[in-house]
């Protein structure tokens, strides 16, 4: 089997990952209604997978260093699978946000180390490019987890939806762990583990990185989980608020793609990766101001592209500055110092919308996203180091 299907199957992968975090969306105006939630109870279940997710990230990087990104990977999708399944069988409130929380924390054993081994199958000179590839495949697998999901939900129900879900996850799994089992599996020695962590954790400049970068996250938490709910709370039908929603997650997988592409080669990636946080930030910000479905289509479409284009960059600053067997360690301290922030959107934006309005609460989306683009003033320099074209173009 040659690299390019290998990689097409990690993605492939990578989107069903994605298809089990975001069919809980369309899943929440029927969870509210079949369990008599408050809105503020459904953000709180949101925040369950998103706390599970930041909180074993640095665990699945540990993993990954020890037992290799290959093993950590596929244990982190079998998890998956389970969790998506046990999901559409709870049958209480406390069922349900026990097994978000426990799908959160298998994908975080998922996500990093199968990006680093992904740079086991790939030339090096491709990397950056199949980054932006994995990255729109999760939006693929996210839309479809929106807009199919939100169709089967009407039919089925939501719990059966989610056990399909899992089923399917569970299936390619046990494919594979066929197909790769002559892939290396990549580790770092184990007197090495305890020094690298700290090299890692205390280098400011990854610090930097991660909340610089900020707006992506924030952008994909709060549209993937609540757009639809949203526009459903302004008005919008099931179906048209679950096209729109299925739209932004669909149209980034075209954002990986030619993000990837650009990006490895203009010779301003740092101004590059400050646009794109701005765009998005003021973005989220007009979203409170429209409502009208053409321009919401229009401005979700750019969002979608963007979202992806900069996630791409962020983890590519990231493989720039990490030794390879400290990718999936480094990405995931990156993406745990981000979901810390991405813990406490749904809650913000829910909260806000109980005691203000939704306008408000999108401005409080933009604002969250914009604050620490001003340290790129710091990191400016590190980067201009580690970060090939800038040595020419600076």
């Amino acid at each position: 089997m040659n690299y390019g299907a290998r990689a097409g199957l990690v993605h492939t992968a990578r989107a069903l990952y994605a298809l089990n975090w975001m069919d809980m969306a369309p899943a929440l105006a029927y969870i509210k209604v079949s369990m008599n939630l408050t809105v503020v109870e459904l953000g709180t279940l949101v925040t369950a997978f998103y706390v599970g997710i930041a909180a074993f990230q640095l665990v699945g990087g540990y993993l990954s260093s020890y037992i290799g990104d290959k093993k950590t990977s596929l244990i982190g999708l079998l998890f998956v699978s389970i969790f998506a399944i046990t999901s559409g069988l709870s049958v209480n409130f406390t069922e349900l946000i026990i097994s978000r929380f426990f799908a959160g924390l298998s994908a975080a054993l998922f996500f990093s180390p199968a990006l680093s081994l992904l740079a086991s199958i790939v030339p090096e000179n491709k990397y950056t490019f199949h980054i932006g590839i994995y990255n729109g495949a999760f939006n693929v697998g996210g839309g479809v987890g929106i807009i199919g999901w939100a169709i089967l939900d009407q039919y089925m129900g939501y719990r059966t939806p989610f056990i399909i879900a899992g089923v399917a996850t569970l299936a390619l799994f046990l494919v594979l762990v066929w197909l790769f089992r002559n892939i290396e599996n990549v580790k770092t020695s184990k007197s090495d583990i305890f020094t690298s962590l700290k090299k890692i954790f205390s280098s400011r400049l990854i610090i930097l990185i991660a909340f610089i970068g900020i707006a992506s996250m924030v952008t994909e938490t709060i549209i993937g989980q609540f757009f639809v709910y949203y526009l459903e709370s302004i008005k919008y039908s099931d179906n048209l608020a679950g096209s729109i929603s299925a739209l932004y997650m669909i149209i980034g997988f075209f954002g990986g793609v030619i993000g990837g592409y650009h990006f490895s080669r203009t010779k301003y990636k740092i101004g590059t990766f400050i646009v794109i946080n701005i765009v998005l930030s003021l973005s989220l910000i007009l979203i409170g101001f429209i409502h009208y479905y053409i321009f919401l289509i229009i401005i979700v479409t750019a969002m979608g592209m963007i979202t992806v284009y900069g996630m791409s960059i962020t983890y590519t600053f990231i493989r720039y500055l990490a030794r390879r067997d400290l990718v999936s360690l480094t990405l995931s301290f990156v993406n745990t110092l981000q979901l810390l922030v991405a813990v406490a959107v749904p809650i913000i934006f829910t909260v806000i919308v109980s005691g203000y309005n939704y306008k408000l609460a999108w401005i409080s989306m933009g604002i969250l996203s914009i604050v620490f683009i001003p340290l790129i003033i710091i990191a400016r320099n590190g980067l201009i180091k580690v970060v090939p074209s800038q040595r020419i173009s600076n």
